[in-house]
């Protein structure tokens, strides 16, 4: 697995039925939770076999297992996947990707990204050097990304970096 990213975690078993209340603030949950897509659970893959919402989680049950035991070791474990298996179209990436990146305005790095924040007008980037401050994401303050260099082009964040 080459691009591994995290998906969310489980806690504890639901039912006798094998199935393992899960939660995740992952961005693109359309993109994961449906019937056979691989998952990774202490680095081994695993197969979603059903998926319900319930409450503000999700009840999975994987590789076919129907009994409460056999589900013992999922238990208060982190879930991954891989970014190949999301299929994403050309273009598009997940916002999660942009942590570690360097945000550069005026020709100087002004910070590293450190999170993404959601909420209701939009995206946030978390930016830290010296100091933390926020950008949100549109095209008033991102101007392009370069992925190759790992960099995020900012333009008017002067009275963002305060």
């Amino acid at each position: 697995m080459k691009n591994k990213l995290y998906f969310g975690y489980t806690t504890q078993s639901h039912g006798l039925k094998g199935e393992v209340k899960c939660y995740t603030d992952f961005e693109r949950k359309d993109l994961v939770l449906h019937k056979n897509m691989p998952v990774y659970i202490n680095d081994q893959k695993h197969f979603i076999t059903s998926i319900r919402p319930h409450k503000d989680f999700y009840l999975i049950r994987f590789d076919h297992l129907t009994d409460i035991n056999e589900i013992e070791s999922f238990r208060h474990q982190k879930i991954y996947i891989d970014k190949e298996d999301l299929n994403l179209k050309e273009g598009e990436f997940l916002f999660q990707e942009l942590i570690g990146f360097y945000v550069v305005f005026q020709e100087e790095i002004v910070g590293k990204v450190i999170t993404v924040l959601y909420n209701k007008s939009g995206k946030l980037l978390e930016v830290k050097k010296r100091k933390k401050f926020f950008i949100p994401y549109n095209e008033y303050f991102i101007q392009k990304i370069d992925w190759s260099k790992k960099q995020i082009l900012a333009q008017n964040i002067e009275g963002l970096m305060l």
